[in-house]
């Protein structure tokens, strides 16, 4: 019998920092379909208010960023930034409409082959994956390695994240073959980036 896993945020402590201003090239926010033992922010009774406060910078950058217009990819990234954030405080439905408003603007201004499209791809997966929503994840994350493959190069180190991810999934549905498959090609590129010192 398999246990739902609640999505980790990837590194709480970069993030936080990332978000102090929008900014188009500043760090992107991506979930992983893998148990992190923080397990989101909010969950102690010490991090209530700092999930407080950093609720508000995103949504003050958010606010800023609605002035660059409807369309803006840093629109589109400050709405990332705080679906992640509801994704991690368990505020599913509001995290889906901004992650869903999020790939929109990504897929028109940027076009669907974009590696930020891939980004909201695998945010959208990874929250219905927290939900026990399994009957569309497996198409989302196929797209999101798809398109890192295609526009990324089989070896970088997102793709090592979107076949991690899909890694885990597979996992997750009993389907370990499969899942050692995706898993070995992961390591071969982590090893291979790891000889050329690039990961």
């Amino acid at each position: 019998m398999t246990k739902k896993v609640p999505i980790a945020i990837k590194e709480w402590q970069s993030r936080r920092k990332s978000v102090r201003r929008v900014h188009p090239d500043r760090r992107r926010v991506t979930t992983r379909l893998r148990q992190d033992r923080r397990r989101g922010v909010g969950r102690r009774k010490e991090d209530k208010a700092e999930a407080a406060l950093l609720e508000n910078k995103l949504s003050g950058a958010l606010e800023k960023a609605e002035k660059f217009g409807p369309q803006d990819p840093r629109l589109a990234a400050a709405l990332n930034e705080l679906a992640v954030f509801y994704h991690g405080q368990g505020q599913y439905a509001e995290a889906e409409l901004l992650h869903k408003r999020a790939l929109a603007i990504r897929e028109k201004a940027l076009g669907p082959t974009h590696p930020d499209v891939a980004q909201s791809i695998n945010n959208l997966a990874a929250l219905y994956y927290t939900q026990g929503r399994y009957a569309g994840v497996e198409s989302l994350l196929k797209r999101a390695l798809a398109i890192q493959e295609n526009v990324r190069g089989q070896d970088h180190p997102d793709v090592v994240e979107a076949l991690e991810n899909y890694a885990y999934l597979l996992r997750t549905k009993g389907r370990r073959r499969e899942a050692a498959v995706m898993e070995a090609r992961a390591k071969a590129i982590q090893e291979k980036l790891k000889r050329l010192n690039l990961s």
